[in-house]
């Protein structure tokens, strides 16, 4: 089974000139702002407290929410996804996509839990916002985990342009080195510092492995479409621009399958491949 951090990264980052599925039709009078594409079998998630299965739209305004062992992937019209841990609920307070210039505005709200988000066309020129007691995170054309908890959050910045931490007195911190991250509480939001692999390993197998069931829908999803995939962001190693494609040794770690059965492998690969700023 192809594990949630490919799934997310060849759907957000890859899909060019292909058709989205057909789940994806909206009408006039049914906003929609994407699907749920995969969710654990054992371990049912909700939207506006009503049970969701692989393939219901979700749409703004909606609660999403997992439960102690569950898992939530859900992917947004732009190509842009986002995967919710167990016990975690996120709000999507925005969400517009003109598909004919790729712009428009994606706005979260993480109550709580952990939440991996893969930007897709619209984070390339508006940063994903994703909104917590403390502060929010901003992600430029790229991927970041955000965790929420009552004493503060946490974000760690995985690949891309850049990510933004923000606290509630508007002091922001810009992180654009893959690992390192910032947290927001009740002293502010701290300087950019290396998020310890223990920490981030653990985050990573909370999202990709499957407590108590493996996920509703196909158990042998297909494999990445043919074709060069395009980077989310514009940071060497991927490629100078949104639209160049990305290199040899990104392109393996996004469809290594492998990934689930090593994740520590899957992180050092990550954070060890390309080339990454000097400056955090």
């Amino acid at each position: 089974m192809t594990p949630p951090i490919s799934k997310d990264w060849w759907m957000a980052a890859a899909l060019t000139g292909a058709t989205l599925p057909g789940a994806f039709a909206q009408t006039a009078s049914t906003p929609q702002a994407g699907v749920v594409s995969a969710i654990t079998a054992s371990a049912p998630a909700t939207a506006n407290r009503k049970t969701v299965v692989v393939g219901d739209s979700v749409q703004p305004g909606e609660t999403l929410r997992t439960g102690p062992d569950g898992q939530l992937h859900v992917l947004f019209l732009d190509q842009s996804a986002a995967t919710l841990g167990a016990d975690s609920e996120m709000v999507i307070e925005t969400f517009s996509y003109d598909p004919a210039t790729k712009q428009g505005q994606i706005r979260l709200r993480l109550n709580q839990g952990l939440l991996r988000v893969v930007g897709g066309h619209i984070s390339k020129t508006t940063a994903t916002e994703v909104a917590t007691s403390q502060g929010k995170v901003e992600i430029s054309g790229g991927i970041s985990v955000i965790e929420s908890r009552p004493n503060g959050t946490s974000a760690t910045f995985l690949f891309g342009q850049q990510m933004r931490a923000t606290d509630n007195t508007g002091n922001t911190q810009t992180i654009t080195r893959p690992g390192f991250g910032s947290t927001i509480g009740s002293q502010g939001v701290s300087t950019p510092s290396r998020t310890s692999p223990q920490q981030l390993t653990a985050q990573l197998q909370q999202l990709e492995t499957r407590p108590g069931g493996s996920n509703q829908g196909n158990p042998n999803p297909a494999p990445a479409p043919a074709g060069q995939l395009l980077s989310t962001g514009n940071m060497p190693g991927g490629a100078s621009n949104p639209g160049g494609t990305l290199a040899h040794d990104r392109l393996k770690s996004v469809v290594d399958n492998s990934v689930a059965s090593n994740p520590s492998q899957t992180l050092r690969n990550l954070l060890s491949v390309g080339q990454v700023p000097n400056a955090s």
